[in-house]
């Protein structure tokens, strides 16, 4: 039989020895936390510049040069994939606008996979030459379809990093607002206070109200 004195120091060890494993749990899921965010931060990175690559190739490129006219002649150009190329192109342009610094790994590696693969679709139809093939105009058609057919989901994933990008101008533009709230908040008591006790700050403070309203 334990004296009430044993007891005492042993409930005091167990709860001591709860807390060294409890601070211990909790430290080893801060690391693990904290190599995910490095890993994530370092996967972006690595996104982010690959997605610069691509975008600064097809910036560089022009719907009427994919035509390829004068190497193929107009009875085997792709003039047909003339306004799929423009609105590609163009789509591509205004994401090399955009802020992505906010947007998720996962929509970022979406949109740079598209880059990437309509960047090789490109390639390719600047590459055609129709020789070696048995049915070139049947070949041209195919490379033309695979771009028309691949701008439904680029448009998709680019409509997903324009609205994290409209989220992230909310949210900056809530806070703006928040602060000048209380900044107006603040002078107003001001005011109060010194039109009481002297006029001069009074007046110098409503100045800077009315500045701060006509933002």
């Amino acid at each position: 039989m334990r004296e009430p004195g044993q007891s005492d120091l042993l409930t005091a060890n167990l709860r001591q020895h709860e807390r060294h494993l409890r601070n211990g749990s909790i430290s080893i899921l801060a690391a693990v936390k904290g190599d995910s965010m490095f890993t994530t931060a370092r996967q972006k990175q690595h996104t982010r510049e690959r997605l610069d690559t691509c975008l600064a190739e097809l910036n560089q490129m022009r719907p009427t040069a994919l035509l390829h006219e004068d190497g193929l002649g107009r009875n085997l150009s792709f003039r047909a994939g003339l306004p799929c190329f423009e609105r590609t192109l163009e789509l591509f342009h205004r994401l090399s606008r955009c802020y992505l610094d906010h947007v998720p790994l996962a929509d970022l590696k979406n949109i740079t996979d598209d880059a990437a693969n309509t960047l090789d679709q490109f390639r390719k139809i600047l590459n055609f030459t129709g020789d070696n093939v048995e049915h070139p105009r049947e070949a041209r058609d195919l490379l033309i379809y695979d771009v028309d057919a691949s701008f439904p989901r680029i448009s998709a994933n680019f409509a997903k990093v324009v609205s994290h990008q409209r989220e992230n101008f909310a949210a900056s533009t809530s806070a703006a607002l928040t602060i000048g709230f209380c900044t107006l908040v603040f002078a107003l008591a001001a005011v109060a206070y010194y039109s009481t006790h002297d006029g001069t700050v009074a007046d110098k403070i409503l100045n800077v109200v009315h500045s701060i309203r006509s933002l």
